[in-house]
Parts: structure tokens; C-alpha cells; sequence
């Protein structure tokens, strides 16, 4: 039994699709179904029962997979542990983040992080928040960026600055809504807003949630121009003139004074999304790794 086989068991698990499975790791179905076999013959034991479609897990496979995964991650912290002491810093310094957060929480920091740790190489793993708490919990990032709640059992929780939330407004929508800054926005009353159309994330998304509670709240009910899937999105539409949109202002700020749009807190209350730093409880941190962490609590939007 070696390593190999033991990562093609636990892929396999996942799908019980032997040919996705292949073609992800990039061998052939024949060698990817010898390795299992071979496997099970040093074992002695079926891990795969082969007679369903898809094939599932028996019990002597639900019991190996569950320990092979403890085992490929301690093999995974001992090797990050011995990276400190080779010829000079190297190594891979592995973050969970969502697409949209690493756009402005990233760039400083991986500048940073080069400049002092200039043999490690950045792998930016960009998901969202539920499949980054579970993989966090495998230990599968040095660290992770997610939105509160998360399991504080079986992670290592470190706050970040809680996001901001503004209202961006089309300038050409906002005839007749208060003068206002992109350094210091003015605080307006949504129902001031209510004849505007506007851009939004998916109805199953947390801040569209936030933001029909907050229309509630102000008596009406928001005309939506554009749904979409991402803020990023969201915002390139703003801009383009489509409708008004929700965003973290630390976003906004990041992508520089636009005079394509004007920004305003809301009297409103809207929930700030409170971002925080997660590692698996107890694992291994590296020095460029706590680094990174300890540069992404000092950012300040």
C-alpha cells in the first residue's frame, strides 16, 4: 500500500465514477481500476462494492476512507513542517477563499508575502463559503477565508474586519437622491430608493436575504433589473447603469473612485457579514502562512 493509492481510493470515494475520477487525476480507467484492485488485494478486503450504480462504499471502505483522510493530512502537515528547514524558504502557502474576497483581501498580501518569502508559491483556491468550511475542516488550506457562522469545534477561528455594507447607485439613477461622497458616502433612508431598479445576488445567497428584509422594513417592494450569481457582477452591471446594488464597501473602495456610480449607507438595519480566518483546530501553521494571516487581520478597509 503507498501513498497513491491510498489518494486514488479516497478520489474515488468522492464520485464512485472511476472514469471521472481518471480523467481528473489524468491516468487511464484501466490503470486507475488496477490500482484500487490492487489495493484491496493487499488489504484483503472489498472497499468498493462494485454491483451498484454508482458503486458504493462497504463498510470495511467507509472505515478506510475515513482513516486514510486522517492519514494523508498528517503526511500533508509533516511535509509543511520540514519546509522551514530546507536551503532557504519554500514551499506552498494554500488559501480558501471566495472569488469575490480575493479580488481586494489578496493582492497586498501576496506582494507581502513574496517580497519576504520569495521561494513560496501563492495557490489561490477559490470557492465558495460552504465547500471552503468543509475543506477547511480536512485541512485541506493553510488557512481559509469564510463568513461567520462556522464550526468553532472543529476550527480555529480568527476575526477579520466585519464588512460594510453600502448601497451603489448608477449616477445616472440618482437624480434626486442627496449629494454624496466616495470617501465619507451619505446616510439615506432606502424608501428614497424604492422607484429604482435593481441588481441582485441569487435568492438562495445570504445578502439577498438581508436586502428584501431591509425593503421590507422600508414599506416597498424593489423592482429587480438582474439577478446574478456573483458581486463582482453585481457591481460591473451597477456600473454600467443597469440598477442599484448592495456591496461591501472594503469592494468598493478597492476598485477605486468610479464616477460611474455614488455610494450611501442606509438607515436601515443591514447585517454586516463578518469574514473570519479558519484553520482546521491544531494543525500546522508555517511562518509565510502565519504571515499572511497576521497581514490580513491588520487590513483595514
Amino acid at each position: 500500500m503507498n501513498t497513491r493509492q491510498i489518494q486514488y481510493a479516497v478520489e474515488l470515494s468522492k464520485t464512485r465514477n472511476i472514469s471521472q475520477v481518471a480523467e481528473r487525476l489524468g491516468i487511464s480507467q484501466p490503470a486507475l481500476s488496477k490500482q484500487i484492485l490492487n489495493l484491496e488485494k493487499e488489504l484483503e478486503v472489498k472497499l468498493f462494492d462494485r454491483t451498484t450504480t454508482p458503486m458504493t462504499l462497504t463498510a470495511a471502505g467507509e472505515h478506510f476512507i475515513r482513516q486514510a483522510q486522517e492519514l494523508l493530512y498528517q503526511e500533508d502537515q509533516l511535509l509543511r513542517s520540514l519546509d522551514a528547514y530546507k536551503s532557504g524558504e519554500s514551499g506552498k502557502l494554500v488559501i480558501g477563499i471566495s472569488p469575490f474576497r480575493s479580488q481586494y483581501l489578496i493582492p497586498a498580501v501576496a506582494q507581502k508575502v513574496k517580497e519576504r518569502y520569495p521561494g513560496v508559491q501563492l495557490v489561490l483556491c477559490e470557492a465558495g463559503s460552504d465547500q471552503l468550511r468543509r475543506e477547511a475542516a480536512e485541512g485541506k488550506y493553510d488557512f481559509a477565508v469564510v463568513n461567520l457562522p462556522v464550526d468553532g469545534a472543529a476550527l480555529d477561528v480568527t476575526a477579520l474586519e466585519p464588512d460594510t455594507m453600502v448601497l451603489t447607485v448608477p449616477t445616472a439613477l440618482a437624480t434626486g437622491l442627496p449629494a454624496t461622497s466616495f470617501g465619507q458616502p451619505a446616510c439615506i433612508d432606502l424608501k428614497e430608493c424604492a422607484a429604482l431598479p435593481f441588481v441582485t445576488v441569487g435568492d438562495q445567497q445570504e445578502m439577498r436575504r438581508q436586502f428584501e428584509a431591509a425593503c421590507a422594513d422600508a414599506r416597498f417592494h424593489p423592482e429587480i433589473a438582474a439577478e446574478v450569481v456573483g458581486l463582482s457582477t453585481a457591481y460591473a452591471l451597477c456600473k454600467a447603469g443597469v440598477g442599484a446594488t448592495l456591496l461591501p464597501l472594503q469592494y468598493v473602495r478597492h476598485q477605486g473612485e468610479d464616477a460611474g456610480v455614488v455610494l450611501y449607507t442606509l438607515r436601515q438595519k443591514i447585517e454586516s457579514r463578518k469574514p473570519v480566518l479558519v484553520t482546521r483546530r491544531g494543525q500546522y501553521r508555517s511562518p509565510y502562512a502565519q504571515y499572511a494571516m497576521e497581514l490580513l487581520t491588520e487590513q483595514k478597509g
